[in-house]
């Protein structure tokens, strides 16, 4: 049986778990499919041939993209080459898009069909390109429920298909599970008076060289004011290694959403990690620093009130954003330590429970896309 071909690019770690399990659907649906693109150890784990390693396009504001310009550059025109070479059937752009939308104004002279699933925030920044979206591309797939409105006023066609990260509400609160995996990794046992607070400080280079030193900072300043026995916990991108952790800061690269699931607080960069812990039920501050030309430059653009992807959906402020010169470890531990009181816990938990309202979908969401992908 002769195999058909699907190029999908994505270009950072939260687009390389959707990559692959979007791979997982579109082969349960159409086995003969091969894919080649550009992904990371998950894509590659379900089957994709890489062309190049989300690795070296993961970087995010103005100043640094300018720093990586040429290898970025580099990639684009092997991934252009690459795709006029195999003509594939169809391209899926995935997210990230700096690169995507230059992408879909290429291959759309091409006679190849492009879908773009989980679409730009045009919504929020830099409206401007949504026509270039609508002109470039032939499917549209949304996760995100208020783009349905927005793009509906804009007579632009798009297919809403439910936020796939609503399965995370399978996985239990079970404190004994997740004992059992932090005692296989780093042998340690969490104690029923322990406050579990987990560090997300980033998935990308630049935002952990940011954001570390200022989480521990905050973790010291935590265990001088708090009358809690804190046990921090890191979670580390699968992409990104950490310098300076102190030995008390257990470390995991794996069972990411096992710990927030059990943990009392967390604090979290900014990113599609904040909806996974908002379902996964973990009260959390979102904290998040840019290079000061690209915080200037953002607040000119942006539309909108918030950062997070908690209080975009939500219209609210659902979680503490802080950010840019409000990041500091003096404001974060001061909010970390309302979270983890009683009427913290309460009132964040009341308001996810409505975000979670506001995305479910009745079936797998990637399955969904992979119909619409399909057609």
């Amino acid at each position: 049986m002769a195999h058909k071909k699907i190029v999908i690019i994505a270009g950072e770690d939260s687009g390389d778990l959707h990559g692959a399990e979007l791979i997982k659907a579109l082969k349960q649906s159409n086995p003969t499919y091969k894919f080649c693109g550009i992904g990371g150890d998950k894509m590659i784990k379900q089957g994709l041939v890489p062309i190049d390693h989300i690795k070296n396009l993961n970087v995010i504001g103005l100043v640094e993209i300018l720093k990586h310009y040429p290898r970025i550059k580099k990639i684009f025109n092997k991934t252009l080459s690459f795709i006029k070479q195999t003509k594939p059937e169809k391209v899926i752009l995935i997210d990230y898009p700096g690169f995507n939308l230059k992408l879909a104004k290429k291959i759309s002279k091409m006679d190849i069909e492009v879908s773009y699933f989980i679409l730009p925030q045009v919504w929020a920044w830099r409206s401007s390109r949504a026509k270039t979206l609508e002109q470039n591309t032939d499917k549209r797939i949304s996760i995100i429920p208020l783009e349905k409105d927005w793009f509906k006023k804009r007579n632009i066609e798009i297919s809403y298909v439910g936020n796939p990260l609503i399965e995370l509400q399978k996985i239990k609160s079970d404190k004994n599970l997740v004992n059992t995996i932090l005692k296989s990794i780093i042998g340690y046992n969490i104690l029923p008076n322990d406050k579990v607070v987990v560090l997300m400080p980033g998935s990308r280079k630049s935002e952990i060289q940011k954001h570390w030193p200022i989480f521990l900072q905050t973790l010291g300043l935590m265990q001088k004011n708090s009358s809690y026995n804190i046990v921090p916990i890191l979670l580390e991108a699968p992409n990104v290694d950490i310098d300076n952790i102190p030995d008390h800061v257990i470390t995991t690269k794996d069972n990411h959403h096992e710990i927030l699931s059990i943990a009392d607080a967390a604090i979290v960069c900014s990113g599609t990690a904040t909806l996974e812990t908002a379902i996964l039920g973990c009260p959390m501050v979102v904290c998040y620093q840019l290079s000061p030309i690209t915080w200037f430059l953002a607040q000119r653009m942006s539309s909108v009130k918030y950062l997070s992807l908690v209080n975009l959906i939500s219209g609210k402020n659902v979680v503490k954003e802080l950010l840019q010169n409000n990041m500091s470890a003096d404001n974060i531990m001061k909010e970390v330590i309302y979270l983890l009181s009683e009427d913290g816990k309460k009132t964040i938990k009341k308001d996810y429970a409505l975000l979670i309202d506001s995305l479910e979908s009745k079936t797998s969401a990637y399955q969904e896309a992979a119909k619409h992908i399909l057609q």
